[in-house]
């Protein structure tokens, strides 16, 4: 169980995150003109969000570091956007995870032939591993989370690698599949990200990407910035990401917004830009104070059902 410092330095609204980060540009299209998009998160805990002015995407300022990132993830992540404090996956993830690999594969089943061979970047605790290779496929993981990764080896079987940053890692055109699911919004570096698996994709691979909908309806602003969330996407954001890395959505597979089945494409590169994107963003996200956010109650609900099905398992184990 975290100690006491731990839970005042990541979940006391009105206070700042443990780390310092630096300014970078963006990611995507290198500017470093940006606008703030937002000063809070979920908790109502200090951090800044801003949207670059050349092409939209939003990221953390100041970004954090890879050794603070990587403190981040072996230290607090599971537990604070799972209450995985046990260091296992608890039962509502393995539950919602199997859900979704089910979804994931039927979405892709045109390519997922018996001999297929799939990557799953961020596998996580291998669901879909599992689900890909009941359906013939040959199956590989990267999940750098320890505990996650070694569920998937030790209750799937699967084959599942700490990390694949080297471009080297597998052959240009490997893989039929590659599939990434609510990973590129953790990472430093997503375009770099994309365009390695760009490069591992065969000519007629497919490959899956979602991550969460920065512009999706139905909830307050500030609840869609997470620290563990440093870059943030809209539909645009997303396909010029995928465009840098020469993919372009599939038109024959189903999307919604940010959760895209993307296909390689031989025309050349488009200019890296969504002007006024960033503009409009400041003001779509921009979100009441956290003051009168804290006095309205509004945040109550969220909070308990962010937290409902965590509670419920740990009493269950008891």
């Amino acid at each position: 169980m975290p100690s006491p410092r731990y839970f005042l330095q990541h979940f006391v609204p009105f206070t700042g995150y443990p780390y310092a980060g630096t300014p970078t540009a963006c990611n995507l299209c290198g500017s470093r003109e940006a606008v703030t998009v937002a000063e809070t998160d979920r908790r109502l805990k200090t951090l800044r969000s801003i949207a670059c002015t050349q092409c939209g995407l939003i990221r953390t300022d100041p970004m954090p570091t890879p050794d603070e990132l990587a403190e981040y993830y072996a230290t607090a992540y599971r537990a604070d956007y799972q209450l995985a404090f046990a260091g296992g996956p608890p039962r509502h993830h393995l539950n919602r995870s199997a859900r979704e690999a089910t979804f994931r594969a039927d979405l892709l089943a045109p390519k997922l032939k018996p001999g297929a061979r799939l990557l799953d970047f961020g596998s996580g605790s291998g669901e879909f591993l599992a689900e890909a290779r009941k359906r013939g496929c040959d199956v590989t993981g990267v999940e750098p989370g320890r505990d996650y990764a070694n569920y998937a080896r030790e209750h799937h079987g699967v084959t599942v690698l700490d990390e694949a940053e080297n471009p080297e890692t597998f052959p240009a055109g490997h893989f039929d599949v590659i599939s990434t699911h609510h990973v590129l919004e953790h990472l430093r570096n997503p375009a770099e990200a994309v365009e390695r698996l760009a490069r591992w994709l065969k000519p007629d691979g497919v490959l899956y990407a979602a991550v969460p909908n920065m512009a999706a309806t139905g909830k307050p602003p500030h609840e869609r910035f997470h620290f563990a969330h440093v870059h943030g996407y809209v539909r645009e954001t997303f396909d010029l990401l995928a465009r840098r890395a020469g993919l372009v959505p599939h038109t024959e597979y189903w999307r919604e917004d940010t959760t895209v089945v993307y296909r390689k494409t031989d025309a050349p590169p488009a200019p890296l830009k969504n002007p006024g994107l960033a503009e409009r963003l400041a003001v779509d996200l921009k979100p009441m104070s956290a003051g009168l956010f804290l006095a309205s109650g509004a945040w109550i609900w969220p909070a308990l059902r962010r937290n409902a099905k965590a509670v419920r398992d740990g009493l269950a184990r008891r």
